[in-house]
């Protein structure tokens, strides 16, 4: 096993093994709750092993900034109006929110990353309960720098982030140079690409508006 391969390795381990309720009911999952156990869990590891970790999650929210990802987002957290059986999404959406979001994605585990990196739709497969009521996660943010400031003076409070910048510049997961490849579908295009997802994601919001 490569070094590449062994950092990816810990990072989903860490994320899976501190998420008390992987396997529980929705309701019983707290983002606070499992970032926390994150925040403990790597707070026993060494400098350059945090880093490591920085490093995996700032890839893995990088390769998260698509136009598919972007439109579950749109799908799961925008207001929709309907006419006839089409619902028209609005399109407006916060640069910060969709990172917050992409944060949210990571903390469901690598299953979960590799399903809707293939198709979004398997969002609604049936082998995944999330609240979708509560779908940011900024604090896996700072989990990193978080830990290492348990047990050491950390300077600025992002040594490890800042440690990650000028060992991999390379490395954008925000919206700066990132170029989405493809033109977002739109308005009801949505419906028409994923049409599973739309009806799934839809029906439970009009249950929980009733």
């Amino acid at each position: 096993m490569n070094t590449q391969t062994e950092d990816k390795t810990f990072f989903w381990n860490a994320i899976e093994e501190t998420n008390a309720h992987k396997d529980a009911h929705w309701s019983e999952y707290d983002i606070d709750e499992h970032i926390e156990k994150l925040t403990q869990y790597l707070s026993t590891y060494d400098k350059d092993t945090l880093i490591k970790f920085e490093k995996t999650l700032q890839e893995k929210l990088q390769e998260l900034y698509t136009a598919e990802i972007v439109e579950l987002n749109i799908i799961l957290e925008n207001q929709f109006t309907k006419g006839g059986d089409a619902y028209i999404f609005d399109e407006t959406m916060s640069e910060d929110g969709f990172l917050y979001f992409r944060c949210w994605l990571l903390l469901k585990g690598k299953d979960f990353f590799d399903d809707i990196m293939m198709d979004i739709q398997n969002f609604v497969n049936g082998k995944y309960s999330f609240d979708i009521g509560d779908v940011w996660a900024e604090g896996l943010l700072y989990v990193t720098d978080d830990a290492y400031s348990a047990n050491h003076e950390n300077e600025h409070e992002s040594e490890i982030r800042d440690a990650v910048y000028e060992l991999h510049p390379e490395i954008n997961y925000d919206a700066g140079e990132t170029v989405i490849k493809r033109k977002l579908y739109t308005g009801g295009e949505l419906q028409e690409a994923y049409p599973a997802l739309v009806r799934e994601i839809l029906g439970l919001k009009n249950e929980g508006s009733e």
